[in-house]
């Protein structure tokens, strides 16, 4: 998707997702992209995507389901709605809401603030170390100038 791509590129940057319960992988091919195009009707294919599933939806058959509830990082001419270009409050917003009444509240600054470090590309921080306390990413959000 970008300039430089490639599996070796892939590999590494897999690498630093180890221990967080996800998969990265590379997609030469842009087989999986293409296929999340067409069930989301886009010009082009799908990269940067954020995709929630109530609970109970499965993949049935040759095309993915068209999620519940999904927001992007794409270009306006791939045909993506600009009202769910990617806001991260909105997302983790959307992510309670699947999960319903049994979230504390303390859990919603925590994923909205987790939410927004990855948006903002702060998200290599987690590369130094695997676990910082609230007040330590507060910091890195204030400092960032990223609005909580």
């Amino acid at each position: 998707m970008m300039p430089g791509d490639n599996g070796q590129f892939a590999d590494q940057e897999a690498a630093t997702f180890e221990g967080f319960r996800l998969d990265h992988a590379w997609d030469q091919e842009r087989e999986l992209g293409n296929l999340y195009a067409r069930t989301l009707n886009l010009t082009s294919v799908a990269w940067d995507v954020y995709f929630l599933y109530a609970p109970g939806i499965a993949w049935e058959g040759d095309e993915p389901p068209q999620p519940t509830f999904w927001m992007h990082q794409l270009p306006a001419e791939t045909g993506a709605s600009r009202d769910l270009v990617l806001y991260p409050t909105r997302l983790s917003q959307e992510i309670l809401n699947l999960l319903g009444s049994g979230v504390e509240p303390a859990h919603t600054s925590r994923a909205d603030l987790g939410l927004q470090l990855h948006a903002k590309g702060l998200s290599n921080l987690l590369k130094e170390r695997s676990q910082y306390s609230l007040e330590e990413i507060r910091q890195v959000v204030t400092d960032s100038k990223i609005e909580t």
